[in-house]
């Protein structure tokens, strides 16, 4: 684990007004079993993190190896991008009827990921996209540890597949995914069934990062 870039990263973090609402420490050492983890998946205009407008956000917590879908978190954003959110199936009236201003979508994102790791396929770009807004509206950096289900898959078969390989090997039907939760959902699926092995391990033995 690189403390020092824990250490630098916690300094910039404890900069922001906001760093006791959005920060909780995590024990590592606690059984991979016994952890809070969120899955999350965003929709985007694009895949350049520097210029992508994020469209909306899904999320579901993973505690004791459990999805509790009542803790469910989907947001959709504000937002004039209409062509390229109707490529993700959001409409116009979508947008109109539940979008929110992106600083609240952010805002609640933050507090509902607070003491977890966060997983995703692919996490890193995620995780960009929302620091993006994070940083702009709180001066906060996401801290929290990350497991991306792409490298850990890989590390542990010795093979990168896709997302739609692991469905299959899974039984989960493929279909046009476009909805955030929905995505969020079958890749929390699957993270269940590759860290289950795992579960005994302590949190720092999993492939995490900051």
């Amino acid at each position: 684990m690189n403390f020092l870039k824990k250490f630098l990263l916690l300094r910039k973090a404890q900069k922001s007004p906001y760093f006791e609402e959005f920060y909780e420490e995590i024990d590592l050492n606690q059984k991979v079993k016994d952890a809070r983890f969120v899955v999350f998946d965003c929709e985007a205009t694009e895949l350049d993190v520097k210029k992508a407008k994020l469209l909306s956000i899904g999320a579901v917590e993973v505690k004791n190896l459990e999805i509790d879908l009542s803790k469910s978190f989907y947001e959709i954003l504000k937002s004039d991008e209409i062509k390229a959110a109707e490529i993700h199936g959001i409409t116009r009236e979508d947008v109109e009827k539940y979008g929110k201003e992106p600083k609240e979508v952010i805002y609640d994102f933050l507090k509902y990921i607070k003491g977890s790791v966060l997983v995703g396929y692919y996490v890193k770009f995620d995780v960009s996209l929302v620091e993006k807004y994070s940083i702009k509206y709180f001066q906060y950096p996401i801290i929290n540890y990350k497991l991306d289900l792409f490298s850990f898959v890989k590390r542990e078969y010795q093979s990168g597949r896709s997302l739609d390989d692991l469905m299959k090997e899974l039984g989960v039907e493929i279909r046009a995914r476009h909805n955030a939760l929905e995505d969020a959902y079958i890749t929390a699926l699957l993270f269940l069934k590759y860290v289950y092995p795992n579960r005994e391990y302590r949190l720092k033995d999993l492939p995490i990062f900051l």
